[in-house]
């Protein structure tokens, strides 16, 4: 952890702001969602498959939207665009609590996710790798960290707070917050943002006009998308978000079809986040040091395993494994998305590719719930879908594996 001080003291603030941002994307993600979804399927009289259905539409039009959406983070100063998406992700919340049929839960759920999951959870990764110069993995790793305090605290909140106030009520609450400590904190943390961007910008000028410093090259989204090794990645890169969503989004199932306790289940997120943090710390270091493109293949495997151990036994100490695994997954993840694509493709248009795989990576966190509330009405048991799932991210690690020896001969080869 000493390793960390020096950039902490330097970068405080851009740390700070990334960390608030991720934090409050919480609120748009599944795991957070997901633990409504028993309450919100009995008042609007829905099913599994109907929620889901619902859930992975909204999820699928955040998808197309963002590819859009998503580059205005290139285009506006960061500080407005974090207001206005925060003011945007608090009328989300009060659409929650106000939705009595499938439409307006629909689009609510369509607001949620696009501007929580999405352009919230696109900001502080985005300013991290553009305005850091060194130290982009252990930055990353840092930030990432106010995901998995909403990881470890909210759960236990939410469910507390139903005790006394429907879900309904707690929306407005959680809506609330959102509003008021987004953009106050983005507004604090960003106080020079106008001068550092101005920097960043005269920065990459200036090495461009000195190319015998070995300029990386600075990729658009079209060339991006026109890469062929970017597709051999995707699968091992969407296989945490893709399968994490799948299984969380539907953990009241989960919980009722091994017979645990809900409440037990919930107070695994603490132990699940405090893995997430670990692992999120120890892959800055590693990415820093051997890169982020080599790191990838390995992502997804000790998901692969939670899921085995999840698929083979109906004892609460297969939950334990399974969390304490996809932690382990997650962490690694959530650190190396950001460094992977800016070592791929470098920072000046990396809104815009991210909008681009964020929008892939959304679709992706689509089709799971669907897919599985589906397979749920069918009969299917998880138990039997972790087994599948395992397979999937053995096949994934083994092509982006292949991938990232061919990325390497070739940046070998570049002058």
């Amino acid at each position: 952890m000493r390793s960390f001080l020096p950039l902490i003291r330097a970068e405080w603030p851009l740390l700070l702001f990334g960390f608030s941002m991720m934090f409050c994307s919480s609120f748009g993600q599944t795991f957070f969602i997901g633990l409504f979804s028993g309450a919100i399927r009995e008042d609007l009289g829905l099913s599994h498959g109907d929620f889901g259905a619902i859930y992975s539409a909204a999820t699928l039009a955040s998808a197309v939207v963002l590819v859009w959406s998503g580059a205005l983070i290139d285009r506006l100063d960061l500080r407005l665009y974090t207001c206005l998406v925060a003011l945007g992700l608090a009328l989300g919340c009060v659409m929650l609590a106000l939705s009595h049929g499938p439409v307006m839960l629909l689009l609510a759920i369509f607001a949620l996710r696009h501007l929580g999951q999405g352009l919230l959870g696109l900001s502080g990764p985005t300013a991290t790798m553009r305005y850091l110069t060194r130290e982009r993995g252990k930055g990353n790793a840092l930030v990432g960290m106010g995901y998995s305090l909403g990881e470890a605290l909210l759960p236990s909140i939410a469910i507390g707070l139903l005790a006394w106030l429907s879900w309904r009520q707690s929306w407005l609450a959680w809506g609330a917050l959102v509003l008021v400590l987004a953009p106050l904190l983005s507004l604090w943390t960003l106080r020079e943002q106008g001068s550092r961007h101005a920097s960043y910008l005269q920065a990459l000028r200036d090495e461009a006009g000195n190319p015998a410093q070995g300029v990386q090259r600075q990729w658009t989204r079209s060339e991006v998308i026109r890469d062929p090794l970017l597709y051999m990645f995707l699968p091992a890169l969407l296989a945490q978000p893709m399968l994490f969503t799948g299984f969380i989004f539907h953990q009241v199932q989960l919980v009722e079809e091994k017979h645990w306790d809900l409440g037990a289940w919930a107070q695994l997120f603490v132990f699940y986040a405090f893995v997430n943090v670990i692992c999120k710390l120890f892959s800055g270091v590693l990415i820093d040091r051997f890169g982020a493109v080599r790191a990838a293949p390995l992502v997804c495997l000790p998901m692969g395993l939670g899921l085995l151990v999840l698929g083979m036994s109906d004892s609460f100490l297969a939950a334990w494994g399974f969390m304490g695994l996809m932690a382990v997954s997650v962490g690694a993840y959530s650190t190396l998305s950001s460094p992977f694509y800016s070592e791929m493709y470098g920072t000046l248009h990396l809104g815009s590719i991210k909008s681009f795989t964020a929008a892939t990576m959304v679709f992706a966190t689509a089709v799971a719930p669907l897919a599985m509330g589906w397979l749920i009405d069918l009969g299917v048991s998880l138990a039997s879908m972790a087994f599948i799932a395992a397979a999937y991210t053995v096949l994934a690690s083994l092509l982006a594996r292949s991938a990232a020896r061919r990325w390497q001969r070739s940046s070998a080869a570049a002058p």
